[in-house]
């Protein structure tokens, strides 16, 4: 089956009746340090976060993943050399309502080109995280350990 977006209408009315689940890349380099995008676009525009988007209804996991790679860092990423972190329920951090994000890390030490797309205006790796993150990310980072 094709994997399919619902309108933007439909998409912020299924937040009255179920959570939505989203699908994070959490990308380290040798360092230690994680990529961040700041948003070109709205909910957060201005704001960094690390990768991610909804799964949409029939799209796999791994589907998914590569998806949101191209889509926000330019660049097709390996989804079988990712480890899932964990499952984190976000309640209130997104004012479209409840999302359960499950978190990837991706580990890189070869050098990849990450390229700004039109829902990235910046790419940037950090070691210590930025004043102005996004959709309550920075719990989920602290959660992880990363400050």
């Amino acid at each position: 089956m094709i994997s399919k977006k619902l309108s933007q209408k439909d998409f912020e009315k299924s937040f009255r009746y179920a959570p939505r689940v989203a699908l994070n890349i959490l990308v380290k380099n040798s360092n230690g340090q994680i990529l961040l995008t700041k948003r070109a676009i709205e909910p957060e525009r201005g704001s960094w976060h690390y990768p991610g988007g909804f799964i949409l209804k029939n799209e796999t996991i791994n589907n998914c993943f590569e998806r949101i790679s191209t889509k926000e860092l330019g660049v097709k990423l390996d989804f079988k050399k990712s480890k899932l972190l964990g499952v984190f329920e976000n309640i209130n951090g997104d004012a479209r309502g409840h999302i359960l994000d499950l978190i990837y890390e991706y580990k890189f030490t070869k050098s990849i080109v990450f390229k700004s797309t039109k829902e990235t205006s910046e790419i940037k790796n950090f070691k210590k995280l930025p004043a102005k993150i996004g959709f309550s990310q920075r719990d989920i980072l602290n959660k992880l350990s990363f400050n």
